[in-house]
């Protein structure tokens, strides 16, 4: 794996997809004094533009997945994509009550499965 850090953090935006208690608690919440931040966009941006595990995540093999990931991110990016292309920059309130949120969470949750790291 030529990217270790990078697969820590497509690890970390999986656990925020999906933990909707996490989502509902902490998502564009800003506190201050916390140096932590956590919202749908950060994980996109993870996912699709800093680690580009979605939406080729063959191209990601050998960086920063395994061959036998390259099915869990697929069907990843077949739930949440759809939403993205119909609701855009709407708020993480609106993703997270839309009717095919669930579908992503799983997803989200059968892809940490896949990499070792649910739990």
């Amino acid at each position: 794996m030529r990217f270790p850090q990078m697969r820590d953090y497509v690890i970390d935006a999986l656990r925020s997809l999906a933990d909707v208690d996490h989502q509902r608690v902490v998502w564009g919440r800003y506190e201050e004094g916390v140096r932590y931040y956590d919202d749908l966009t950060l994980n996109v941006h993870v996912l699709y533009d800093d680690c580009q595990v979605v939406p080729e995540p063959s191209t990601a093999v050998g960086a920063v997945l395994f061959e036998h990931e390259v099915p869990a991110f697929t069907a990843l990016h077949a739930a949440l994509d759809p939403m993205i292309d119909d609701l855009q920059d709407a708020s993480d309130d609106v993703y997270i009550t839309d009717p095919r949120w669930p579908d992503v969470v799983a997803a989200a949750a059968a892809a940490l499965v896949v990499m070792g790291a649910a739990g």
